[in-house]
Parts: C-alpha cells; sequence; structure tokens
C-alpha cells in the first residue's frame, strides 16, 4: 500500500514544480522573466548603435526596432505552447529603421545594409537606412 501513495506524492511534487516554472517565466510574480530580458535586449541595442558610430564615414545613428504586434515575447514562449506553430515567427523581430549621418553615402549605405542584416539576422527588404537630417553649419569654419 505504501507505493501508489509514493507515486502519488511524486507526480503531484513534479506537477507543482513545473507549474512553478511556467509561473516564474510568465512573470506573474512580478520579478525576473519579461522585464529583464527586454532591458537586456535594449541594451544590446544601444550597443549596435555605438558600434556602428565607430565605423569610418558614420556619424550619429538612431535605430527603431519593430516587432509584430508591437510586443517582444519570451524565448521560453515555444518550450510550454501546446501549439505547433511557433510563436518566435508570429512575434519576432519584423524590421528595423536605422537613421544614420552618412547614410548619403551609397557604399556607407550598402555596407551598413549588410552589417545589420548579418547581425540582426533579418533579410536586407526589411531594414530601411535612411539619411540623418543636418543640423547647422557643416563646415565649423565658417
Amino acid at each position: 500500500m505504501q507505493k501508489p501513495k509514493k507515486k502519488i506524492h511524486s507526480v503531484l511534487l513534479g506537477t507543482l514544480i513545473v507549474l512553478f516554472i511556467i509561473f516564474i517565466n510568465s512573470g506573474i510574480f512580478g520579478s525576473g522573466g519579461e522585464k529583464g530580458r527586454i532591458e537586456e535586449e535594449s541594451r544590446e541595442y544601444i550597443a549596435l548603435e555605438q558600434t556602428l558610430k565607430m565605423m569610418e564615414g558614420v556619424g550619429e545613428v538612431v535605430m527603431y526596432f519593430h516587432y509584430e504586434n508591437g510586443e517582444q515575447i519570451s524565448p521560453l514562449t515555444d518550450y510550454f505552447s501546446l501549439s505547433n506553430t511557433s510563436a518566435k515567427k508570429e512575434h519576432g523581430l519584423q524590421g528595423v529603421l536605422a537613421i544614420v549621418e552618412g547614410a548619403e553615402d551609397p557604399r556607407i549605405k550598402r555596407e551598413l545594409l549588410k552589417i545589420l542584416s548579418t547581425v540582426l539576422q533579418l533579410p536586407e527588404h526589411r531594414i530601411v537606412i535612411a539619411e540623418m537630417k543636418k543640423r547647422g553649419k557643416t563646415d565649423e569654419s565658417e
């Protein structure tokens, strides 16, 4: 009679552990989860902007990242999903707009397009690079 009780206790304990992990990853307890991941992603994008500014011929860089439905998802969404469709494909990064000082040069624009496509793993047709509006005088000696 002891063995059935041990099995039931093991199954209940396993179920509780799985539910606890799901709740932590969904952000119900308000700590870690989605908020931490979004902050980490924004730091990565800021680092990308800073790195692009170091390229020869590139000045100021401002980037806008577009996500489908304007939301970002947890990387574990697919893991706990019961459906066969991938949530990453439905809600991932859809496109990028980069406003770049120096983008009037076709060579720089082409190089930026290639770099962003490679780094962000996006096809080139989902990346838009535009010239930054010049402000003030362009020649400092005047």
